[in-house]
């Protein structure tokens, strides 16, 4: 789940640091196609992430992609309504019944077309347009667009790829050493 504490924002300054996230959001996307590459065909439509099969989790991972896209665009005119938690809750719910069957590849073939918009949005923007505001329904707070895109590109995205590994063994979290 995402959470304050487990967000590591960075500035968009410069252009290095706009490649270097651009790298993490393409790193991050790469792994998580991996994995769906790795699940074989016949598996596509099982419920294995929380219920949602991998057609349902890839699909939900570009519907809030496009959506991400649209909330920043309408906060560059200043237009940047809370959402609801429950409305998000709800759009899950409903888009994980609809797209359980969706063809994987169709839904790959979106995702990747969507970088590069993601792309041009991240090294175009003139960086007095990123102090502008959106809101992050998962923390319930208004983000700054430099931030929202991180949020949305590459920690969600994160958060999703830890659910995969872990569904499909292959994540490992280390013991917690800590001394109580």
């Amino acid at each position: 789940m995402v959470s304050r504490q487990n967000l590591e924002f960075r500035y968009l300054d410069t252009e290095e640091d706009r490649k270097e996230l651009l790298d993490d959001i393409r790193r991050v996307r790469r792994d998580v196609l991996e994995m769906a590459a790795s699940i074989p065909e016949d598996q596509h439509f099982e419920p294995r992430y929380h219920g949602w099969s991998l057609a349902a989790m890839l699909m939900h991972l570009h519907t809030i992609d496009r959506l991400a896209m649209w909330q920043i665009k309408l906060a560059l005119i200043n237009i940047a309504p809370a959402i609801p938690i429950e409305m998000v809750n709800s759009l899950n719910d409903t888009c994980a019944r609809i797209f359980h069957r969706r063809l994987v590849s169709t839904t790959i073939r979106g995702i990747q077309k969507h970088e590069a918009e993601i792309k041009e949005l991240v090294t175009r923007l003139p960086l007095d347009r990123f102090s502008k505001q959106l809101f992050y329904p998962p923390l319930g707070i208004y983000l700054t667009i430099e931030r929202g895109i991180q949020a949305y590109y590459l920690f969600h995205w994160h958060e999703h790829l830890v659910t995969m590994q872990k569904a499909e063994g292959l994540y490992y979290e280390p013991p917690d050493t800590t001394e109580i």
